[in-house]
């Protein structure tokens, strides 16, 4: 299956692929627009041309998604104070399919948000077909082996790459998601892995399928959406 990441899965819908939507926090944070002139930067890498920002997860909040956004979209959400799981975990009919976002280096805070309480919760209530946490592309296998224990069964690898300025997308994330769906398939061979990073034609999702990737998520290709259909129906 082909996903296509937050937050362009609020604009962009294919056919044979799955839109991520958010991502949400339980409390509005405004300034998007002013977030993107000011940081969204294409920028040249190690890796080549890369994509940063700073947005910080500015959306209308999670009220606002749960009354506007059609269950065939994915909903991802992240939690921001340690009451926010709880709010989100009392808040989300379980018939959602939803991704728990644990991974967003623009935030104030950089906080082990899978900690928080009643995180754990989630993978008892859902009913969906889709429980995701998604993981930044330097998490450890500590975090991830917690992850599995508390009974996710499907991982998003990965986030963007934290640096000073904000987040980097693109082929600077390959080897840290590569590095990722090696270790899950060795260690938790029943966990879906959902794999995205510098996609930007079907040899790249081919190189996370031959790896092991269960799945394709597509994020900064989607600046130029014509590529999309391509991949899509190539790979």
């Amino acid at each position: 299956m082909i996903f296509i990441s937050a937050p362009f899965g609020n604009y962009l819908q294919f056919k044979n692929a799955i839109s991520v939507a958010g991502t949400f926090t339980v409390l509005p944070r405004k300034g998007r627009l002013k977030q993107i002139i000011k940081t969204l930067r294409y920028v040249k890498t190690e890796a080549g041309w890369s994509w940063r920002n700073k947005l910080g997860l500015r959306n209308p909040g999670l009220q606002k998604a749960l009354q506007t956004l059609n269950y065939d979209k994915i909903l991802s959400v992240a939690a921001i104070d340690e009451t926010d799981w709880t709010s989100m975990y009392k808040s989300i009919s379980a018939d959602r399919n939803i991704e728990l976002n644990v991974s967003c280096p623009n935030l104030d805070s950089h906080n082990d948000t899978t900690t928080w309480e009643n995180f754990d919760k989630f993978p008892r209530k859902m009913r969906g077909k889709y429980c995701i946490v998604k993981i930044p592309p330097n998490a450890t296998e500590e975090f991830i082996d917690n992850i599995v224990d508390m009974g996710y069964k499907q991982i998003h690898a990965s986030n963007t790459l934290p640096t000073e300025q904000g987040g980097l997308s693109g082929k600077i994330l390959m080897p840290h998601t590569l590095g990722i769906i090696r270790y899950i398939k060795q260690k938790h061979p029943h966990i879906e892995i959902i794999a995205g990073g510098g996609i930007t034609s079907a040899k790249d999702a081919k190189i996370y399928k031959d790896a092991g990737a269960n799945h394709i998520s597509l994020g900064s290709v989607c600046f130029t959406p014509w590529k999309i259909k391509r991949i899509i129906n190539d790979s």
